[in-house]
């Protein structure tokens, strides 16, 4: 019965790390609005769990050296992008080991989260817990997701401001990588 409860969950979880997968690897089309979306959405969450920091002071030990680590992220990110033009549509990538990083990290706490929760055997009070109290009990997801919500803020910037400037210029008449 625990399997069959678990099953919509688990196929939803399922689509939603192909999608970021899918997302995370290769030429990315490049789409101001939901670059925007993105920055704005974890900008949030992070003022969201600063603010809880301010409730559990022990998160910050956990946030400060994730923001640092997602700032490096975001500048060896930038220093190894490119642009490509493909039918007149401006697409963009990042160096494959940093994809391959956010990508471990991102399904790596997911799935180890899921796991912890899944074989709880106090899960009904888990779920009763509220939201933000589950990242003061597990700093090390707090920690994850300041890396991976400063490398999301700061790219997705980057990247809005690169591809803005060579949507100015030209697009070149012949494919090629900028």
């Amino acid at each position: 019965m625990h399997i069959q409860q678990m099953a919509i969950p688990l196929l939803v979880m399922a689509f939603v790390i192909y999608r970021r997968t899918q997302r995370t690897i290769g030429f990315q089309f490049f789409k101001p609005r939901r670059l925007i979306f993105r920055m704005i959405l974890f900008t949030l969450i992070i003022i969201g769990f600063l603010a809880n920091a301010a409730l559990h002071p022990r998160t910050l030990f956990y946030a400060v050296p994730g923001i640092l680590i997602g700032a490096v992220l975001v500048r060896y990110a930038a220093l190894h992008s490119k642009f490509q033009w493909k039918n007149n549509e401006l697409y963009y990538r990042t160096h494959k080991w940093i994809e391959a990083t956010v990508l471990i990290l991102f399904l790596g706490r997911f799935l180890y989260r899921f796991l912890i929760l899944a074989g709880s055997s106090d899960w009904q009070s888990m779920q009763n817990m509220q939201y933000g109290q589950h990242f003061t009990t597990d700093p090390l997801t707090a920690f994850v997701f300041f890396i991976l919500g400063t490398y999301y803020i700061g790219f997705n910037a980057y990247i809005l401001k690169k591809g803005n400037g060579l949507k100015k210029e030209e697009s070149p008449l012949h494919p090629e990588v900028l």
